[in-house]
């Protein structure tokens, strides 16, 4: 069996807190239940909700899930907070396995700016960084035209210093995740294989979206960087120079440059097959569940 890939994932979980998005918790669900991936930790920051509140919840979903096994850490609770636990836990996990570990970075990306503020050499010895964040452009969804971007825009000087990495950086923006929604005809999906606590926090959740935006859908945000780690093949390369400043990216904003105009980073514009990509996502979910019994309630 070929050697698993290493991630960190550095996340703003909120499956399972009232009223609060479940991408992130839904993308934790699919790397569990991927063989080809060896989790060496969950690192926390505030985004989706207060870090106090992002911690908490990830630590009492990873015990529904019986895999307390898996390292947490306390990370950022503001924009510019000086390293926590989190960023010394990237920094020297990243520096033991130089070169190996992937980082998915589906919050505000703080905890590996202060990774780096601890040690240099961090963005040079991270083998890859799949992020989810930022906006080409409004939504072009009704409802969703003034939903506020929540990842890069919260702390806008360490996303700055993430696209300048030396490594290599894909960043998914929401207009590449519109092609993958979840609503009812995906949670019925889920539904064949899990009727736990996971199901009913989706069901809930798509509940909120129907109040707030007049339709039970979500976007599988936080998915796409995820699957793209294990599948890059599914995502069109697209080498792109990104010129956003700090004042950019606090309104969560990619403005593409000309060459050799800002960093370059890779920039795939979506999903070239969305068949495959749901097959891959069920396919985990209902590894994990089956794992877990979830099935049986």
């Amino acid at each position: 069996m070929a050697e698993r890939m290493k991630i960190i994932c550095d996340c703003d979980n909120t499956m399972g807190a009232p009223a609060r998005p479940i991408d992130d918790g839904q993308t934790l669900l699919y790397l569990l239940g991927r063989d080809d991936i060896e989790i060496l930790g969950i690192t926390t920051t505030f985004g989706n909700g207060p870090i106090d509140i992002v911690y908490d919840t990830t630590a009492r979903l990873l015990r529904d899930l019986g895999r307390e096994d898996i390292p947490l850490f306390k990370g950022e609770g503001r924009r510019g907070e000086p390293p926590t636990e989190a960023a010394h836990f990237l920094a020297e996990t990243v520096a033991a396995h130089p070169g190996e570990v992937s980082v998915l970075a589906i919050g505000p990306v703080g905890n590996l700016r202060a990774a780096a503020e601890l040690d240099p050499d961090f963005y040079r010895h991270v083998r890859q960084i799949a992020c989810m964040g930022g906006y080409l452009q409004s939504l072009p969804i009704p409802g969703w035209e003034n939903v506020p971007e929540l990842n890069l825009s919260c702390d806008p000087e360490a996303a700055l210093d993430m696209l300048r990495a030396p490594c290599p950086v894909t960043l998914m923006t929401a207009q590449a995740c519109l092609q993958a929604p979840f609503g009812l005809p995906e949670l019925a999906r889920v539904a064949q294989f899990d009727q736990s606590v996971t199901y009913r926090h989706m069901r809930a959740w798509l509940q909120v979206c129907d109040e707030r935006h007049q339709a039970p859908t979500d976007y599988l945000w936080d998915l796409v960087p995820a699957v793209y780690l294990s599948y890059p093949e599914l995502f069109e390369p697209s080498p792109t120079w990104v010129r956003s400043t700090v004042s950019d990216l606090e309104r969560g904003m990619i403005i593409v440059g000309r060459e050799g105009e800002g960093a370059r980073i890779n920039l795939p514009p979506g999903i070239l097959d969305v068949e495959r990509f749901y097959a891959l996502l069920y396919e985990a979910w209902e590894k994990e569940a089956r794992r877990r019994g979830a099935g049986r309630g």
